[in-house]
């Protein structure tokens, strides 16, 4: 808290401007108003304990500029899935990230511009999207399945967070493309993501932030390489081919090469790192709870054990689908979401002027001991008989992908990875981590990095297959 003398200043020069909003509680502001709480803490955690505090509105001052910290579900809903959702724009992250994303998708479009038309051409939106998600389950796995052989070749693994990141980069690939692509394009998409992390993290004005050496030439090879798998797609007009490339070329052929180039690589930046976050966090607990592990090992060999996984199989994974929505619910890869009113505005009871920040962030309410039994547990079967229906994706306590319509447009083909993803590690191998204790959480692209998870993969033989399935029993 700021000392008295800190708190006097702010106070003088800026008393006038605390009294329309005396209703709200929130930390005593001084100098930086209440910026200081944030500074050296995660953003996160901060949020999180204003929610404990102040409840579910706190006020927080940027400077002199009022804003809010929202943990109220209802408010939220206010904010993200009521009528008035378009007096809230997203926040800075739009115009720190564009450099490296492109405006063609609607990641960074403005609900009270083009969204609706840029989310329409998203290929979640199409109607064959179902079905082109039930055609990507096998290749998916065959993917991860071979990230997995090569990965068993490794001694150690020095770094969890960056060895699943490039497996899930591959899968994505398989599944957008047909093929893995070269190390070159993982390399490029890496340079863009770490240029937009720099400017997410710069602490000073955006044009103050120089991109790195051979920005935008990176950034036309890495999106040109699209582009060309495109044009060749449209020259073979391969009638079995699932890929979402293929599949879009096919069904909707007058899309603009490049604009399919730019969703198709936009959805690495929008899922890459999230979806590999959340399968750290997700080993990471079932490390921790060796039952749930071997529960998952059990029915992952059950599923693969006549031949590879379909989408019909994935629909009966349930312990894998409530693991994954365990490990999104304790710990989310996106934990704070950004709105900015762009004119002024009435939230809360208080008229919040235009430009304001508003940060809503899911930490709290996951882990509110109110609504959730043992919140802090890592229990995945709290989403069987009937659980993922009490708290399904997007609701007041559980929104990993947002929350209204403008929530992840890639929620369903994120799960459908992760599922994917957790049934075909577990059914080849048990991802033996070195400790168990809470990881130190970074930040990167504006998702938790977890940071000095380390380990091996060690292979299940037939018998350690026959061994889980009796403990699990």
């Amino acid at each position: 808290m700021p000392n008295a003398l800190s708190r006097g200043i702010f106070n003088l020069f800026f008393g006038a401007k605390r009294k329309p909003f005396a209703s709200l509680p929130g930390p005593q502001p001084g100098i930086l108003g209440t910026a200081g709480d944030f500074l050296g803490a995660s953003p996160w955690d901060v949020c999180a304990r204003y929610g404990r505090e102040y409840g579910g509105v706190t006020l927080i001052w940027m400077g002199p500029n009022p804003g809010l910290v929202l943990n109220d579900p209802a408010l939220i809903a206010e904010v993200y899935e009521s009528p008035r959702r378009m007096e809230f724009e997203k926040g800075n992250i739009s115009e720190q990230i564009r450099p490296s994303t492109t405006d063609d998708t609607a990641f960074t479009a403005e609900l009270r511009g083009d969204w609706v038309q840029k989310r329409a051409l998203e290929p979640s939106a199409q109607a064959w999207a179902p079905e082109a998600l039930a055609d990507l389950v096998g290749p998916m796995q065959a993917a991860v399945s071979e990230s997995v052989d090569a990965l068993l070749k490794q001694e150690r693994i020095d770094d969890l967070a960056s060895v699943l990141r490039r497996l899930t980069f591959d899968a994505f690939s398989v599944a957008q493309v047909g093929e893995k692509l070269p190390d070159q394009v993982f390399e490029d998409f890496m340079l863009l993501a770490k240029a937009a992390d720099a400017r997410i993290q710069s602490k000073l004005p955006l044009k103050f932030v120089k991109p790195p050496k051979d920005f935008d030439a990176t950034k036309a090879r890495f999106y040109g390489h699209f582009v060309d798998r495109i044009r060749e797609a449209r020259k073979r007009q391969d009638p079995r081919a699932v890929d979402l490339m293929s599949r879009y070329v096919r069904e909707t052929p007058g899309i603009d090469d490049q604009v399919l180039a730019h969703m198709l690589g936009g959805t690495y930046f929008g899922g890459a790192f999230s979806s590999s976050v959340t399968l750290v966090g997700a080993f990471h607990q079932l490390n921790k709870y060796p039952q749930a592990e071997a529960r998952l090992a059990a029915e992952a060999a059950a599923l693969v054990a006549d031949g590879p996984l379909t989408s019909g199989k994935l629909e009966g994974a349930k312990w894998a689908e409530a693991v994954a929505y365990e490990a999104l619910r304790i710990l989310p890869a996106v934990r704070v979401m950004t709105r900015t009113p762009s004119k002024d505005a009435q939230l809360a009871g208080v008229t919040l002027p235009a430009g304001s920040m508003i940060m809503i962030s899911n930490q709290h309410l996951h882990r509110d001991p109110k609504h959730w039994e043992d919140p802090d547990t890592f229990k995945p079967e709290r989403w069987l008989d009937g659980g993922a229906a009490r708290d399904p994706l997007g609701s007041g306590y559980f929104f990993p992908f947002g929350r209204g319509p403008r929530a992840c447009v890639g929620a369903d083909f994120a799960m459908a990875f992760l599922k994917t993803a957790l049934t075909t590690i577990a059914s080849r191998v048990k991802v033996q981590l070195d400790s168990t204790e809470p990881f130190e959480e970074g930040f990167f692209f504006g998702v938790v990095l977890p940071k000095g998870v380390t380990g091996k993969l060690v292979a299940r033989t037939s018998q350690a297959s026959q061994d889980v399935r009796a403990r699990s029993a």
